[in-house]
């Protein structure tokens, strides 16, 4: 497809996205190209220079780093509809992971002399994006906070629903959840055994709340997964997503 529109019905799914006005979500599609990339492709380094944001729409992209004994560190497994890619952008600092797709992947790219051509033309665009950023920085606190208080297979729920939303950037679909993880994805994220996870999985099967399939985990009871999560009562935040040109000039 060469057309961004094609995506609408994926792209509406961001909350991030969907708050933009009309006109707005219009010019950034119009302002973005196509970047298909193989399995196991890499997309960017830890310390790349700034070259635009992403959306993934199909597919999956994993965000990794090396930590100091050279193991690679899993920190998260993103999956449409993502924007990501925004941090450089601000600060104008290196990328802080590598980025690497997993299994065939299509992303939407909006480059930086796009984007930059987008905030000078209108400059509410920059907090329109700080936005985008923020909701990054609420993901990380939420993942602090369980990391702190959940027990072991709460904390696998939690990575779970927070992979499948990206933190409740977007919207869950009871009929069709499913997320690029696996036993081994889960348990580098978490720090766990694979043996731990596997026997967490396998007992969220047996209650019926998910389905373990090919590289993926599918949700099977939405419900019942954020209950075991123990998602609080004020997620998902209906207020997170606010009219993003609240704050005119």
């Amino acid at each position: 497809m060469s057309d961004p529109k094609h995506y609408l019905p994926v792209l509406q799914k961001s909350l991030w996205f969907n708050s933009l006005p009309p006109a707005a979500a219009q010019r950034l599609l119009s302002d973005a190209t196509f970047l298909p990339l193989r399995g196991g492709q890499q997309l960017f380094l830890r310390g790349d220079s700034f070259d635009g944001i992403y959306c993934v729409l199909e597919g999956g992209i994993r965000l990794t780093g090396i930590a100091l004994d050279g193991q690679e560190n899993l920190f998260s497994v993103i999956s449409p509809p993502t924007w990501f890619g925004e941090i450089a952008f601000f600060d104008g600092l290196p990328r802080t992971h590598d980025a690497q797709a997993v299994g065939s992947t299509l992303l939407l790219h909006v480059s930086p002399t796009r984007l930059t051509g987008l905030v000078n033309d209108d400059p509410q665009w920059a907090f329109r994006l700080a936005v985008l950023m923020a909701q990054k920085t609420r993901l990380l606190f939420f993942a602090l906070e369980a990391s702190s208080r959940l027990d072991r297979q709460a904390k696998l729920a939690r990575a779970i629903v927070m992979t499948l939303t990206q933190g409740w950037a977007s919207v869950p679909d009871p009929a069709n959840s499913s997320v690029p993880l696996n036993q081994g994805s889960l348990a580098e994220m978490l720090a766990m055994t694979r043996q731990t996870v596997a026997a967490g999985l396998k007992a969220l099967q047996d209650q019926g709340i998910l389905r373990l399939e090919y590289r993926r985990v599918r949700v099977t009871d939405w419900a019942r997964l954020c209950d075991a999560a123990k998602i609080d009562g004020e997620y998902p935040p209906n207020s997170l997503h606010a009219d993003n040109d609240r704050l005119q000039t």
